[in-house]
């Protein structure tokens, strides 16, 4: 079996790092809305990877997250008076009754942000510790992107191409404008959880390689997303966890393509629902 590798650009033959034996992860949903067909798409996908695996004979390990608090959920629970961990339960509820109708089997495990919290901060003390990351004097922490010098590696740009056109937080706390956020200081009113920078909650690439490292250690074999997830958030994850680690990180890198509507990612189409057919398509 072969796999095209977005790390390498190439198709490449399929050896996990044990013998017979996969470790998969793909970026599940941040749910700040409901279900729409991107999220299916992407779902769908990976499950359908994770079966043939498995009818190949591989005893397959496969896990997806969901992004339980972020950005968009604290604004979606300020514009509906809903607390962003309440409201972030529901939607779950609302995306898992939708995937099932539409057929996507449950991976083997299901991992959350909001309950890996300890975990995400013993590893940015971590990285702070090594070098790789620091403290700013708001109790934000960024991650020091020149620390890691592999940085543009999934992508295969430079950080100056990076950020050319790609919209970048400024914050005077930063040292350089590519440094992205592990920690991000509460807002007043905002959910947060205390630290040893203060109370805040964690930046979105974190997230993924904490619940990676818990799930599967050092390393997998296969991790996944729709392409518009190359960068930042896998450039960051490869960041991050092989700063913490020395080991590469994920040796397949797979990616989906970008369901658009009207021009438009899927995504960025206001709260549009995932249609089922009425009938069961054979």
């Amino acid at each position: 079996m072969r796999i095209y590798n977005t790390l390498t650009r190439r198709k490449e033959d399929f050896i996990p790092l044990e013998e017979g034996k996969v470790k998969m992860y793909a970026c599940g949903i941040t749910v700040s809305g409901e279900a729409h067909v991107g999220h299916g798409y992407q779902a769908l996908i990976y499950d359908v990877m994770r079966k043939y695996l498995e009818k190949c004979g591989y005893n397959v390990t496969y896990a997806r997250n969901y992004t339980d608090v972020d950005d968009k959920i604290i604004a979606r629970s300020k514009e509906t008076g809903i607390p962003a961990d309440i409201y972030a339960a529901e939607m779950i509820k609302k995306i898992d009754k939708v995937m099932a109708e539409f057929e996507v089997d449950d991976p083997t495990l299901w991992l959350k942000a909001t309950e890996n919290i300890d975990n995400i901060i013993t590893f940015i003390t971590r990285l702070i510790e090594s070098g790789h990351a620091y403290a700013a004097p708001n109790g934000d922490v960024y991650f020091s992107v020149a620390s890691f010098k592999r940085y543009g590696c999934l992508s295969n740009r430079s950080v100056e191409d990076m950020l050319d056109g790609v919209r970048v937080e400024n914050d005077e706390n930063k040292r350089e404008p590519a440094d992205f956020a592990l920690w991000k200081a509460a807002k007043e009113g905002e959910i947060c959880w205390s630290s040893p920078w203060g109370k805040g909650r964690p930046g979105w690439h974190i997230e993924c390689s904490v619940m990676n490292y818990k799930a599967f250690g050092e390393q997998i074999d296969i991790h996944g997303g729709g392409r518009d997830l190359i960068f930042p958030h896998h450039e960051n994850e490869i960041a991050q966890t092989e700063s913490l680690t020395g080991k590469q990180f994920a040796k397949f890198w797979t990616h989906t393509g970008i369901i658009k509507v009207n021009g438009q990612k899927m995504s960025t189409v206001a709260y549009t629902h995932l249609t089922l057919p009425t009938k069961r398509i054979v």
